[in-house]
C-alpha cells in the first residue's frame, strides 16, 4: 500500500514546481527575446553584448533599443509565472475539493439513513483520515440497523411463540373448567385431577409471564436486584429436593452433590434460583427419556463453581457460541415441540454478570451438555472465603 502524502507536503510539492517552472520558462523567455533582438536589430549581437556589459556594471549607459524587448520580457515572464501557479494550484485544489465533495455526499448519505454505500480511500492523508473516519461511523450505524431489524423480525418472532404458548395452556384450562361446570368431573377424585391440571398449567402460564416480564427488564436495563448474604450449601439442597420431584416427573434421574460448609456469596435468591431453574429445565427438556441429570458445587480459586449436567443429546459446536444469544434456539426442527422463546440463557447471562460472575457451557453431541455457574465467595462476619 503507498505512503499516503500530507496536505502540507502537496503544498510544499506544489510550491517547488512552481519555482521550478518559473526558473524553467524566465529562462527560456530571455533566450527567447535574445535570439529575436539579434535577428530583428542590426547589430544586435553587439548591443546585446553591450547590454549585457551594461548590467554587469562595466559599461555606465545601457543602449535604449534593449528596453522594449526587455518590457516585453518582462510582461511575457510575469504572465507565463501566473498561469504556472494558477494551473498547479488548480490542480492541487481540485483534488483536494473533489475529495471533499465526496465526503460531503456520504456525510449527507448518513444524514438520511442511507448506508449501503462505501467510503473509499484517498491520496492525501488527513483527508484519508477523515475518510476512514466516516467509513467506521457507516459501518457501525449499518451494523446497528442491521441488529434493530433482526430484534425487531426476533420480536415479532417472540410475540408469535409466546402466543402459540400461552394458548396451548388457556385451551386447556378452558376445557378442564368447563368439564367441572359441565358435571363431567363429577367425583371428588376427577375434581382433583382436574384441578390439579388447571393449576399446572397456570404455572406454565405464569413461568412464560415471567419470562416476558424479565426479558422487557433486561432488554430496559432496568432489572432489579435484592442482594443479600446467602449461603450457597442450604440454598443448593433445597433446590436439589425440589428437582428430584420434577425430574422424576419426566422420568429422569436427579443427583446432587454439595459440599457441607459455609459458602458465602452476596445474591439476589430469587434471581439466582431463576439461572439455576432455568438450566436444569434445559437439562429437563432435551435430555433423553430416562436419562439422568446431577447438580454438583466445588470451591475454586476464592469462588464457588456450580455444575448441572445431563446426558442428553448435546449441542453442536456451531450452536454452542451462539446459546447466550437472545431469542436463539439450538435445534428448531429438535425444538419445535420444545415451549420456550429462546431467552432463557441470555437473561441468565445478565444476572450472572450482574453478580460478578460467569456462565459457560461445554457440550458434545450424543453425550450431554454441562453448564457452569462461578459466583465469586464473599467474606461474612469477618470470615474471608
Amino acid at each position: 500500500m503507498p505512503k499516503k502524502t500530507t496536505l502540507r507536503q502537496q503544498f510544499l510539492r506544489a510550491g517547488l514546481l512552481m519555482l521550478v517552472l518559473s526558473l524553467v520558462l524566465g529562462l527560456g523567455v530571455i533566450i527567447a527575446v535574445m535570439v529575436v533582438f539579434c535577428q530583428r536589430v542590426p547589430d544586435g549581437e553587439k548591443f546585446l553584448a553591450e547590454s549585457l556589459a551594461f548590467l554587469f556594471g562595466k559599461e555606465t549607459m545601457g543602449p535604449s533599443g534593449m528596453v522594449p524587448y526587455l518590457v516585453l520580457a518582462g510582461v511575457v515572464l510575469c504572465l507565463l509565472v501566473a498561469g504556472v501557479c494558477i494551473l498547479v494550484t488548480h490542480r492541487l485544489t481540485g483534488r483536494i475539493t473533489a475529495t471533499l465533495k465526496t465526503l460531503r455526499r456520504a456525510a449527507d448519505n448518513l444524514r438520511d439513513g442511507e448506508l449501503d454505500f462505501q467510503i473509499l480511500s484517498c491520496e492525501l492523508r488527513e483527508l484519508d483520515e477523515l475518510s476512514q473516519s466516516l467509513e467506521s461511523v457507516r459501518q457501525r450505524l449499518k451494523a446497528t440497523a442491521v441488529a434493530e431489524a433482526s430484534a425487531q423480525e426476533e420480536r415479532g418472532l417472540l410475540m408469535a411463540n409466546l402466543s402459540h404458548d400461552l394458548r396451548t395452556p388457556i385451551t386447556a384450562i378452558k376445557g378442564y373448567v368447563e368439564g367441572i361446570q359441565d358435571g363431567i368431573a363429577n367425583t371428588p377424585e376427577k375434581q382433583r385431577h382436574y384441578l390439579d391440571i388447571i393449576y399446572n398449567k397456570s404455572l406454565v402460564m405464569e413461568k412464560l409471564v415471567r419470562n416476558m416480564s424479565d426479558f422487557s427488564e433486561y432488554e430496559l436495563g432496568r432489572m432489579q436486584y435484592h442482594f443479600e448474604y446467602v449461603d450457597m450449601g442450604p440454598f443448593l439442597r433445597d433446590l436439589g429436593e425440589e428437582y428430584q420431584e420434577d425430574a422424576r416427573q419426566n422420568g429422569m434421574t436427579f443427583s446432587s452433590q454439595i459440599p457441607q460448609g459455609r459458602y458465602i456469596v452476596t445474591a439476589d435468591r430469587g434471581k439466582l434460583k431463576r439461572v439455576l431453574d432455568n438450566l436444569i429445565s434445559n437439562a429437563v427438556k432435551y435430555g433423553r427419556p430416562g436419562g439422568a441429570i446431577a447438580l454438583s458445587a466445588e470451591e475454586y480459586e476464592k469462588g464457588l463453581v456450580i455444575q448441572v449436567s445431563d446426558n442428553g443429546k448435546g449441542i453442536s459446536p456451531q450452536a454452542l457460541s451462539h446459546v447466550f444469544d437472545s431469542f436463539f434456539r439450538a435445534d428448531t426442527a429438535r425444538t419445535s415441540s420444545v415451549p420456550g422463546s429462546g431467552l432463557g440463557l441470555a437473561i441468565c447471562r445478565s444476572i450472572v454478570e450482574s453478580h460478578h460472575g460467569k456462565i459457560w457451557l461445554t457440550s458434545e453431541e450424543g453425550e450431554g451438555t454441562r453448564a457452569f455457574l462461578y459466583l465469586p465467595l464473599q467474606k461474612e462476619e469477618g470470615v474471608l472465603r
